[in-house]
């Protein structure tokens, strides 16, 4: 009985207990209600915020991986661009080729041999007085492809003034205001203006620097061929003054159409050495010349000349070594065959003191100095005219002389050249027998016709 009441109070205990703490857990203070909704709350953010920043993390790390796969893919194309430049098919070289032309071609012309053979032709035509005209000009702009570097802007830019500077005596003047950006506030906004688009601008430059005319460059670059472009314009009236486009297809069959040898004009040579230019003459002709002893006919004589050369001076100065070989035309001619009887005549013999006889044979040694008059640039569809000296001396059989040349020589297309040529040839002495005698000299002349090699 007793076991039964304390286990019944117990039970009453716990039960009074258990009801007590649900009391107190359902009067709790509305500060404490509120400070657990608050955390429950900020637990609630806090997870939201972490799967929302789960994309926009991927989504940055994936931009990341991009950017520096392009950054690599840049470095690679940037090396490749270093260790090999540009390069333009042959097809530039001449006329304009097929397609298929141009892909069996295997031989291949680097960028800047191809644009410095368009900045040559520029300067032939600025050589040729095309904008001497002008006062002075100045290079506004200048428009490359977007395959090439920015820099090659300014690399073009140099480039076309030192032509002009070269073939002609235009004033270049420098135009810095043109290159430079100007900053103006408008109602509030900034407002930035280049010299390109703001005509007033350009003028205030042109009126502060005396700027006459103003010249664009551009120049296009294809994997087959290139173009260069340029245009001029008054500062004053803005009327085109010069215009001209340069195609790389058609550079040197423009010349072959002129009849220029295009190597006279190339700047550039596959050599990094000097080239030497030569010219090579090969002529035969008919000379008369003082002989030692004989009659008029010993005088005559069939020569054949050879002229080694190197040309200098733009092709206007030549310098080299002359060679002549002269025979007598008595070794040649001899009587002409007729018929009939004709009376033998006795063969007079000489017994008096010796004597010289003329000289059969001869040879010319002889240093030459030319002057052509071939122009700023040698045309070969035009007659071009030369002068000569040459010293030296003749040399034959126990003969010697010093001996001196002047001619005029007359080129007629590429290979054939006609020369008239004075000679002069000074006494010597000659050893007869066993006296020594005077040989005389005198004048003579030439008239040759050469081959050209």
């Amino acid at each position: 009985m007793g076991l039964s009441v304390a286990g019944f109070v117990g039970k009453n205990y716990m039960r009074r207990v258990s009801e007590v703490i649900a009391t107190l857990m359902i009067c709790q203070s509305p500060s404490a209600i509120a400070q657990q909704q608050q955390q429950q709350q900020q637990q609630f953010q806090q997870k939201s915020v972490r799967q929302q920043a789960r994309p926009q993390r991927e989504q940055a790390s994936q931009l990341q991986r991009s950017t520096q796969k392009w950054a690599k893919n840049q470095r690679a194309s940037q090396v490749s661009r270093q260790q090999s430049q540009p390069a333009l098919s042959s097809s530039s070289r001449a006329t304009p080729q097929t397609s298929a032309d141009t892909a069996g071609n295997s031989e291949v012309r680097q960028f800047h041999e191809v644009l410095n053979d368009l900045l040559t032709e520029f300067a032939y035509d600025v050589k040729q007085g095309q904008i001497n005209g002008l006062k002075n000009i100045s290079v506004r702009r200048v428009d490359i492809s977007d395959t090439l570097p920015r820099t090659y802007e300014q690399y073009v830019e140099l480039l076309v003034e030192e032509k002009i500077r070269e073939n002609s005596k235009v004033k270049i003047i420098n135009c810095v205001p043109c290159k430079t950006k100007s900053s103006t506030m408008v109602e509030g906004k900034l407002m930035i203006s280049s010299p390109l688009t703001n005509v007033q601008k350009m003028d205030e430059a042109a009126n502060q620097l005396g700027i006459e005319n103003y010249m664009d460059v551009v120049l296009v670059y294809h994997t087959t061929h290139m173009v260069l472009a340029m245009n001029t314009f008054s500062t004053q009236t803005k009327e085109l003054v010069w215009a001209k486009t340069y195609n790389s297809e058609t550079l040197r069959s423009r010349y072959q159409k002129m009849a220029v040898d295009f190597n006279q004009v190339e700047k550039s040579r596959a050599s990094d050495q000097y080239v030497p230019d030569y010219k090579f003459l090969l002529g035969l002709g008919g000379s008369q010349l003082p002989n030692v002893a004989g009659t008029d006919r010993d005088k005559s004589f069939i020569g054949l000349h050879i002229r080694a050369v190197e040309k200098f001076d733009n092709r206007r100065t030549d310098f080299g070594l002359l060679t002549s070989v002269w025979a007598n035309t008595a070794n040649f001619l001899r009587a002409y065959p007729s018929e009939g009887t004709a009376s033998s005549e006795a063969t007079e013999t000489y017994t008096g003191e010796q004597r010289a006889l003329p000289y059969k044979y001869v040879l010319g040694l002889h240093a030459l100095a030319a002057r052509n008059f071939v122009g700023e640039v040698e045309m070969y569809d035009r007659i071009r005219h030369g002068v000569h000296l040459g010293l030296g001396t003749i040399i034959s059989t126990g003969y010697l002389a010093p001996s001196a040349r002047a001619g005029w020589d007359i080129y007629f297309g590429r290979r054939f050249v006609a020369t008239f040529q004075g000679h002069y040839i000074m006494e010597s002495t000659i050893l007869v027998g066993s006296k020594y005698k005077n040989a005389r000299g005198g004048g003579g002349g030439d008239l040759v016709l050469s081959y050209n090699f």
